[in-house]
């Protein structure tokens, strides 16, 4: 192997993505031992840039060479977060502490130039994105040595859904022909889940051959979210099925049912997302879907481990595994 020349900083895994031509990701996972999944051409180079650059593997030089914190972000979307949050923050802590490090939450800022600023300042080792940044944001952090995850966030437009509004809508169809609606809140801040959603769904919708499902917005109010439901239910009689955005809308959607005293599910079927306590006590108990957020981030963050050295490199983590369907009855 060569030696690297005196007065010059050693190599890092950036300096082999870039001689190689890949991610920085795809260096760690290679140089890790969990290369089963990429060409034997994409290996190779890999391992040649490696031997050319006589690269080390080494936290404490990465740390020196590249400038960065031991500090973990878990980037937010500006957006609505249920009571769980607390729970993402200790399991990336436990997930995280064998590389050691802090862990700082982060909502996304009011524009994309000032979430990129905000996380370059801070120099993260890593970066837990639960749906805010672009394709290009996370090549410009990979150039900046920082490592982003998952490689696609579950429930982003980015890769549909994770496979959330599949089982909403499959569930609201079990029962018969419906008319399929997406129920989104309204909400003035950057929805980043809720587009992803609608279109999972109307995607779903047209691989079955079903009309293209519409969207309702649904405020937390009870007067708007009757007028909500009015919109959803003008036309024809035919049962109508809500994919709702998560259960606090599916519960402005019951509530508006009430006050309109619509038949739920004969006339109007309901799917949340969250399984929240207080959806259990209503009456029928809310049918949901519940995203084990807590046991996806930890495989975030263990897969973050490995690829800061500590530990074998992980598969990419999915969504799908981490979804749960709770029957109740409104559906």
């Amino acid at each position: 192997m060569t030696a690297t020349p005196v007065g010059r900083r050693p190599a890092t895994s950036y300096d082999v993505a870039a001689r190689a031509g890949v991610s920085r990701s795809t260096v760690s996972f290679i140089l890790n031992g969990n290369d089963a999944r990429f060409p034997e051409s994409t290996r190779q180079r890999v391992l040649d840039a490696a031997k050319e650059l006589a690269y080390q593997p080494s936290l404490a030089g990465r740390s020196l060479a590249s400038g960065r914190s031991d500090t973990i972000v878990v980037l937010l979307p500006n957006s609505t977060f249920g009571s769980n949050l607390q729970d993402v923050v200790d399991e990336v802590m436990v997930g995280t502490r064998a590389v050691g490090g802090n862990v700082v939450v982060r909502f996304a800022g009011n524009t994309p130039s000032a979430t990129m600023t905000a996380i370059l300042a801070l120099r993260p080792a890593g970066v837990i994105d639960l749906g805010v940044l672009s394709a290009d944001e996370r090549l410009q952090l990979e150039g900046h040595g920082i490592i982003a995850l998952p490689d696609a966030p579950p429930g982003t437009a980015r890769d549909g859904d994770g496979g959330i509004s599949e089982i909403q809508a499959r569930t609201l169809l079990e029962s018969g022909c419906r008319t399929l609606w997406f129920a989104a809140l309204a909400d003035q801040r950057l929805d980043a889940y809720g587009p992803g959603r609608l279109a999972a769904l109307r995607a779903f919708a047209a691989g079955e051959g079903l009309p293209e499902p519409a969207q309702v917005r649904v405020p937390l109010d009870l007067t708007q979210a009757t007028v909500a439901l009015g919109e959803v239910l003008a036309g024809d009689d035919v049962p109508v099925g809500v994919a709702c955005y998560n259960d606090e809308v599916a519960l402005a959607l019951l509530a508006a049912a009430r006050e309109l005293d619509v038949a739920v599910p004969d006339r109007l079927a309901l799917v949340g997302v969250d399984h929240i306590p207080v959806g259990q006590l209503w009456s029928p108990p809310l049918t949901t879907v519940d995203v084990d957020l807590r046991g996806m981030v930890s495989a975030i963050a263990s897969q973050l481990r490995a690829l800061l050295g500590d530990g074998e490199a992980e598969q990419p983590v999915q969504a799908s595994p981490f979804l749960t369907l709770v029957r109740g009855g409104t559906a």
